[in-house]
């Protein structure tokens, strides 16, 4: 039963080396994203690319102690190991879907600011006579693509 501890706890590893590479990767990406006050950011530990690498660390040092009790051979011992790897697991686990929700985000914002400064209107707009033009009674911007999406953000607008 030791050896099939062992494959999980070198499985388990492997994934966290992958996970681990890929926050850290994440965050640099993250800490290379301009801000609006860019001049006036300061790098310190609670930068993402720092922040990333201490979640990094803060998981390994979680995985060497659950390896040292998944060894063991009390049953309360195994159990607490068996514990912490799915712990440092869905740790990192987290940490990637964050990362990857602020990535996206702040991409987002960027083409948004991309898109707001492209789309200037013309000057002059020529209309058809005698076409009656109708607007559509807008609550809020519409962020999102996906009508159900739309309402659903209207909705929770909607003052009345």
């Amino acid at each position: 039963m030791n050896e099939m501890y062992l494959f999980l706890a070198v499985i388990v590893g492997m994934f966290l080396a992958a996970c681990s590479v890929a926050l850290i990767a994440l965050g640099k990406m993250i800490d290379r994203c301009p801000a609006e006050n860019e001049e006036d950011r300061e790098r310190s530990l609670a930068s993402p690319a720092e922040a990333t690498k201490l979640a990094a660390i803060i998981l390994w040092a979680l995985y060497i102690p659950g390896v040292w009790a998944l060894l063991q051979d009390g049953r309360f011992v195994v159990i607490i190991g068996i514990t912490t790897m799915f712990a440092v697991c869905m740790f990192v686990f987290t940490a990637l879907v964050f990362s990857f929700a602020v990535l996206n985000t702040i991409k987002q914002r960027n083409r948004t600011q991309r898109d707001a400064v492209l789309s200037v209107a013309p000057a002059t707009t020529t209309a058809v006579p005698n076409t009656p033009r109708f607007e559509k009674p807008v609550l809020g911007s519409r962020p999102y693509k996906r009508q159900a999406a739309n309402f659903l953000v209207d909705a929770l607008v909607k003052k009345d």
